[in-house]
């Protein structure tokens, strides 16, 4: 029989705690969103547009907000960036985004200061909204 106080069932009591905290620390995904324009209702991911560059755009728009990854691994980055570019989307999602332009970067790699550094890449993204009624004022 054991005690109230026994260590071993306290500890078993914690490892599902610990797998949690461990499972959440895993799976987060750290993104820097700065805001430069109005946010606006929040709407499903889904129908947020992705873009690669202004260009590729529709539609008139203008900047909400911007969004910054930290650097990720430049070999096991891959993965990495396919998760921060949803995080992303969903993010600007949040804002009310109609689209987010995504660019991919790199860090510089090699030796800095004696020591060699692993080349990283990250995330950079602008948060849209598509203007619905340009006016302009007449000119006098």
């Amino acid at each position: 029989m054991k005690a109230e106080g026994d260590s071993s069932s306290l500890s078993f009591n914690l490892y599902p705690l610990a797998f949690l905290l461990f499972a959440c620390a895993c799976a987060s995904v750290k993104l820097d969103v700065i805001q430069v324009g109005p946010w606006f209702a929040p709407r499903d991911w889904r129908e947020v547009e992705v873009f690669s560059s202004r260009g590729e755009t529709r539609a008139p728009w203008g900047g909400i907000a911007v969004i910054h990854s930290e650097r990720v691994s430049a070999e096991t980055g891959p993965e990495s960036l396919e998760k921060l570019k949803l995080r992303a989307r969903q993010r600007a999602a949040e804002l009310g985004a109609d689209g987010v332009i995504i660019t991919l970067d790199s860090a510089s790699a090699g030796p800095q200061m004696g020591v060699y550094e692993e080349p990283e890449l990250y995330l950079s993204a602008l948060a849209i909204k598509y203007v619905t009624a340009v006016s302009t004022p007449s000119a006098k």
